[in-house]
């Protein structure tokens, strides 16, 4: 659950770009010929349901997910509001949210703090994003940014930015992989574009820039 830090740079610096398996753990790097996750959302919601420790709101969630197909605007709204109140009450000052064109919500970063304060702040949102939000947003993720289902987080991206109309009909995940794991930063689409964002962010890659909103938490 937990955001990047947000360092000090210059405008548009890349502050993190990095990837990692958020869709129940089972996202697999590399290329995989179109696997699938599971058969439908369903299937899927339901292999995350019989691995236990759901709390029963988000499973409440889930289980209307299973049967509709979608998450509703007031349903994930909710979700994160409880997160909002429940860091709230832990006792930092703001919870700020990044809202990306699909719907998705993100945790805006922060201000880097002490070691102490991370350490707490890294226990706190975990525990309150299992709480409250953490597996709905696994799931909403999937629904706004990999409806195929696929296994490859890079091909998921790579589908999300085709049907939004973000890169051209020939561009590929191994160039994709290329771009993406450049050292010089230099992509043929426009990292900062909020729907190109969306579609990385929904798929397990974080990114974030010095001029982006921050909250203070402290």
């Amino acid at each position: 659950m937990s955001c990047a830090s947000i360092v000090d740079g210059q405008k548009g610096e890349e502050v993190e770009a990095s990837s990692s398996a958020a869709q129940s753990g089972t996202a697999q790097q590399g290329s995989t010929g179109g696997q699938k996750l599971a058969a439908s959302l369903s299937e899927w919601i339901e292999q995350r349901e019989s691995q236990g420790n759901i709390a029963e709101s988000q499973k409440t969630i889930l289980d209307k997910a299973k049967s509709t197909g979608e998450i509703s605007t007031s349903d994930y709204e909710k979700a994160w509001s409880d997160y909002r109140q429940c860091m709230i009450d832990k006792g930092y000052k703001e919870i700020k949210l990044i809202k990306y064109p699909s719907g998705l919500y993100v945790e805006a970063g922060h201000k880097q703090g002490t070691t102490i304060q991370e350490s707490r702040y890294s226990d706190d949102s975990t525990e309150c994003g299992d709480e409250y939000v953490a597996d709905v947003q696994d799931v909403y993720g999937i629904i706004v940014g990999n409806p195929n289902l696929y296994a490859d987080q890079a091909q998921a991206v790579v589908d999300c930015l085709h049907r939004d109309s973000l890169v051209p009909k020939d561009y590929t995940v191994s160039r994709f992989n290329k771009e993406f794991s450049g050292t010089d930063g230099n992509t043929s689409f426009d990292m900062q574009n909020l729907q190109v964002r969306s579609c990385l962010v929904s798929n397990g890659y974080n990114v974030g820039y010095a001029t982006d909103d921050t909250e203070q938490l402290w």
